[in-house]
């Protein structure tokens, strides 16, 4: 098994940076993607209204 001082500097910023991609950002920019999307959904049917047979 490695320690954690096995590890070069660039090594260990290497995981720093994937943990921060998978574990903060991915999931932030996803959220703001559905939400945004939710948003944009809304705000045409505030305009046109909702949904339904002509």
């Amino acid at each position: 098994m490695m320690n954690k001082s096995d590890l070069s500097p660039s090594r260990r910023r290497e995981w720093q940076t994937f943990l921060l991609l998978t574990v903060v950002l991915i999931p932030l920019l996803s959220v703001i993607t559905v939400a945004g999307y939710g948003f944009i959904v809304w705000f045409i049917q505030m305009i046109f209204g909702p949904p339904g047979h002509l």
